[in-house]
């Protein structure tokens, strides 16, 4: 059934609940209700205390927008018993012509008392003279403001609601099966959503929403036990070589941290068992999780088998051959670099070597699962980064060996809840702590006003040679179509916000004009006097811009130049997140942070504070009201180095967002399930899953292909068509 076949849906209507995002009947229905107005109750206003969530039923008296640094609207409502102000921070110009003195009103929310009893941001229904109350439980829906306009809020969807469940036969696709919602002992879905649009009671609406919940999460979990499963019934029994990790471990220029030491035995008892080993390695920035990956693959090099490391990006590839390739070396082990750049001749000459058995180990990005890469005999994968590839492309490195085994790494720490759906197939190993010697890098938040002072500031430290990133949101200038360098993002503030988004080449542009408007800086500005067009070796100060959309030679050569310091300043968005190591960079500047997460920006802070210098990042705060809404999340940040901290406080104020990542399958967005509010759900789940997968004989046939097709990863194809 389409849209336009609902009755009162026009065109006009129909097109605003499309820009809104509701393409079909399932988007309607699955339009979760952030709320329910408990009407079955009105209180006085004498009767309200501070403290106690209320409704009421009122008309409004007085009201007006109260001007200041923080502009409000307030308006005052009276049932004859009392009088209750309610405030609305946001939103002010609308609530202002929605709100008239002499209008009456149904009022929920929490109750609070300053001067007087108030409710802040309340839940506003408009009620008629000649209504009557009626003791219902309405569901609360976001309104999108093309609704508004198309005179399409609360009552309007409430009636929408009960028209489309009046349809015989109503049905979904992709819903879970029938079977499987009765041995859970669950509602049928389509129940729990009439339940949850048309509410009766509040113990059915719990009931349905937790069930709602745990169907949401359960692909998950079933196919995370499905492959922990399979891993105990696969693998091999290895000789591990660790005379070899002895002997390397005895070059390195450090000793292993605890953390380090522990993850190290904990992989190589993982590898030296009989069944296949899947684990995650996540760790803090700079945790040293590269030299355990690397000793364990010495472990397995040693014993006549070969490991493929997968880096998402040419730059990480080539560091990390860099770096290794020394120690194989020392070891007596042969290690390649394979990449798209790779050229013919020489690709030819390392699939070769690979096929034969004649190389060791081969580090290299997706080029690793193109078709034509054979092993002699992959024993171990290890996938750097690990969040940036899809399962698919997993799998089809590891459908290059004989059921290898495999070790994922993830620099963005990742809190329990998600570690344990995500990765329920993997064993998680932990590294928290740092290097010894690495010192804390200083970050400060910085107002919009003192803009000219922060470059000031850079370019007096960049002449003396202090490498500075300066970090933008937006490739391009223009109306927010390419506002974020991941694709996505919202300022969340006014339109005035939007405009004072700089994009890379503004930024580029507003540097150079203003390093060359000075024309001598005293020693004040923390520039020791230096003039402003003698950078280092008197040189001119320099400053480059890279992004995602450049060609990856001309990013990678303004790189290199920046880590040669032939660049003092490099403007970039996030596409130095990862596989940039410049010792030298010891400054950062984060122009409006507001728009990323914070797991985010604590990634790109990694990148400073590499050397023996002290490092700073300064988060350059946006102009207006993003700015105080901001202020808090910003402050967290700023007051913790604790990437495991900090991703904790990422779910907490962004939610876990899309989970499996546009490369990945499903590519699920939770409707109903809460990583914070939810978290206990997790283990139950998994267990359920377990379940099911234990007793298939509570299902015929029939069934099992339904629940199968349910809950399996759909599949994916990259560029090679390798699956």
């Amino acid at each position: 059934m389409e849209l336009s076949q609902l009755p009162g849906l026009g065109p006009k209507r129909v097109q605003a609940l499309r820009k809104a995002g509701f393409n079909s009947i399932a988007d309607l229905l699955y339009n979760v209700p952030r709320n329910y107005l408990d009407q079955t109750k009105v209180t006085a206003i004498k009767d309200c205390k501070a403290g106690e969530r209320a409704v009421l039923i009122g008309t409004v008296v007085r009201s007006g927008i109260i001007r200041g640094r923080r502009n409000r609207f307030v308006a005052t409502l009276t049932d004859g018993t009392g009088e209750m102000s309610l405030l609305f921070f946001q939103g002010t110009s609308y609530w202002a012509k929605r709100i008239q003195n002499g209008s009456k009103w149904l009022v929920s929310g929490a109750v609070g008392e300053y001067r007087g009893l108030q409710m802040s941001h309340p839940d506003m229904q408009p009620f008629d003279d000649d209504q009557e109350f009626s003791g219902a439980i309405l569901p609360v829906y976001s309104i999108s403001e093309a609704c508004r306009e198309a005179r399409m809020e609360q009552k309007f969807f409430r009636g929408l609601y009960k028209t489309i469940f009046k349809f015989p036969g109503l049905t979904l696709p992709g819903l879970c099966p029938r079977e499987l919602t009765d041995y859970l002992r669950f509602a049928p879905v389509m129940e729990n959503l009439r339940t949850l649009h048309l509410p009766k009671e509040f113990p059915a609406i719990y009931k349905a929403k937790r069930e709602m919940k745990i169907l949401e999460l359960l692909p998950f979990c079933l196919r995370m036990v499905k492959r922990r499963e399979n891993q105990r019934l696969r693998g091999h029994e290895r000789q591990i070589d660790l005379g070899t990790v002895m002997k390397i471990r005895a070059t390195l220029p450090f000793q292993l941290t605890g953390g380090q030491e522990a993850a190290l035995n904990t992989i190589i008892d993982g590898l030296n068992g009989k069944k296949q080993f899947h684990a995650l390695l996540q760790g803090d920035v700079g945790c040293g999780k590269t030299v355990v990956a690397m000793l364990a693959m010495m472990a397995v090099c040693g014993s006549g088998e070969q490991c493929a490391l997968m880096v998402p990006t040419d730059i990480l590839a080539r560091q990390h051959y860099k770096s290794l390739k020394p120690f194989f070396e020392a070891a007596g082990l042969r290690v390649q670099l394979l990449v798209g750049a790779t050229g013919a001749a020489e690709r030819k000459q390392i699939l070769g070597e690979l096929q034969m058995g004649l190389c060791n180990a081969v580090i290299g990005t997706h080029a690793l699962y193109s078709k034509d890469v054979t092993f002699s005999k992959l024993g171990f994968v290890i996938i750097d980064e690990q969040h940036r590839f899809g399962v698919g492309q997993r799998e089809a490195l590891l459908s290059k060996g004989d059921y290898p085994d495999m070790l994922v790494m993830s620099a963005t720490p990742i809190p329990r809840s998600l570690a344990m759906t995500l990765y329920g197939d993997l064993k998680v190993i932990s590294i928290k702590e740092k290097p010894a010697g690495r010192k804390p890098i200083k970050t400060r938040l910085v107002t919009a006003s003192k803009r000219d002072d922060m470059k000031r500031f850079i370019c007096g430290e960049a002449l003396k040679g202090n490498l500075c990133y300066w970090i933008a949101s937006r490739v391009e200038s223009g109306d927010g179509s390419a506002s974020s360098p991941t694709g996505g993002g919202s300022t969340g503030g006014s339109p005035t916000g939007e405009r004072s988004i700089r994009s890379v080449d503004e930024i580029v542009a507003e540097l150079r004009n203003f390093a060359a408007s000075l024309n001598g800086i005293s020693a004040n500005a923390g520039i020791n006097g230096a003039t402003a067009n003698a950078g280092m070796n008197g040189a001119p100060l320099v400053v480059e811009g890279v992004h995602g959309q450049m060609d990856e030679s001309e990013r990678d050569a303004i790189i290199a130049r920046f880590a040669a310091g032939q660049i003092h300043i490099l403007v970039a968005t996030t596409v130095i997140e990862v596989g940039v190591n410049v010792p030298a960079a010891n400054l950062m500047v984060i122009d409006q942070p507001d728009r990323f997460g914070l797991s985010q920006l604590h990634q790109l802070r990694g990148r400073v504070g590499r050397g023996n210098q002290e490092a700073w990042c300064f988060l350059m705060q946006p102009e207006g009201e993003t700015a105080d809404t901001s202020m808090e999340r910003l402050s967290n940040f700023a007051a913790t180095e604790d990437g495991f901290e900090i991703a904790e406080l990422d779910l907490q104020t962004r939610g876990a967002g899309n989970l499996e990542g546009n490369e990945q399958s499903g590519a699920w967005v939770f409707r109903w399930f809460d990583w914070i509010e939810d978290q206990e759900l997790i283990s139950q789940t998994l267990e359920t899953a377990a379940n099911i997968l234990k007793e298939e004989s509570a299902f015929d046939d029939n069934a099992k292909g339904k629940i199968q097709a349910w809950y399996a990863e759909k599949p994916v194809v990259n560029e090679d068509g390798v699956h």
